[in-house]
């Protein structure tokens, strides 16, 4: 008997036709090939199997034992085959279950998110998201892993392996106490140098866009806070005379209710994108490609920049 990889399954599937025809005639016309190719595909089968698997008679083909042993198999095999080739059914999220895991800047998660969840729980009431803090130095470790479905934020070094989508483009502003010393003075340069700074970061160093700027111009700010997060800026600065340069997303919602002020830069400092990133595998499930599309959904209502 050949081994079983030597075997061509439209084989099995003219044997599972000549099992319901008895007759090759009729299961060559059934298949859409001649009865020469139908006989030839007989006789393979007949020498893999090493039996005759089909004894004529009056009335047609009669299957052998060997062939009525195989014939309930085989049927069942071929089901498994033709719901793996088939086309998957459309994707509802409303049966959807699941858990959708993204990594996210404390910024796109402040700006993003609301909106990503008031779009999510009406459609797909019982998938989760699951968050967490978008750590560069090992985030795309994490994608190849699949250890998360995608993270947002912002990649000046992007590996060309990651496919990625902008989301939208976001540029610095101030924001300082209402009443500070430095807008009644005509937030001037030489004044932005002058006062206090507090940055938020994740490394351990106390540079950023806005010093990289300032080295431009020959000018230098002392950055006397660095936070983990922005949502403590607001409340360091109504107590001091800082001055925070952040997205102005988060200016925009976050300042006039803390009692603060947002003015511009005194220097020009260049924008930049947030995106999007997941991993690069050609196998996405349907629920994760549904939640992508959501997000380019939420990122569109965020607006443009103040």
């Amino acid at each position: 008997m050949a081994e079983a990889r030597s075997l061509d399954l439209n084989l099995l599937v003219l044997l599972d036709v000549l099992l319901a025809e008895g007759s090759v005639s009729r299961a060559a016309a059934r298949l859409g090939v001649t009865q020469p190719a139908a006989s030839k595909g007989l006789r393979r089968l007949r020498q893999h199997f090493g039996d005759e698997l089909f004894v004529r008679t009056p009335r047609g083909l009669r299957p052998t034992t060997r062939a009525q042993t195989l014939e309930v198999d085989l049927r069942s095999v071929l089901a498994d085959l033709r719901r793996l080739v088939q086309e998957a059914p459309p994707f509802d999220p409303a049966m959807a279950q699941g858990i959708v895991r993204l990594a996210m800047s404390d910024v796109a998660e402040f700006v993003l998110l609301p909106g990503l969840v008031e779009r999510l729980r009406p459609l797909a009431p019982m998938v989760d998201l699951r968050m967490r803090a978008l750590d560069k130095t090992r985030i795309y470790q994490a994608l190849d892993r699949g250890e998360l479905d995608g993270a947002i934020g912002v990649f000046p070094e992007l590996p060309k392996r990651f496919p990625r989508d902008t989301l939208w483009q976001e540029r610095f502003v101030c924001i300082v106490r209402d009443g500070h010393p430095w807008l009644d003075a005509g937030a001037t340069l030489e004044g932005y140098v002058r006062y206090p700074h507090v940055l938020v970061t994740l490394k351990d160093d106390a540079e950023g866009a806005v010093d990289r700027a300032l080295a431009a111009v020959g000018e230098q700010r002392r950055v006397a806070v660095t936070a983990a997060h922005f949502l403590a800026v607001p409340q360091i600065l109504v107590h001091s005379d800082c001055i925070a340069t952040v997205a102005s997303r988060f200016a925009r919602v976050l300042a006039e209710p803390m009692g603060c002020r947002i003015c511009e830069p005194p220097l020009a400092i260049p924008r930049w994108s947030e995106q999007f990133i997941w991993e690069q595998g050609t196998h996405h499930p349907p629920l994760q490609r549904w939640v992508r599309g959501l997000i380019k959904e939420a990122a569109e209502a965020v607006g443009s920049p103040i």
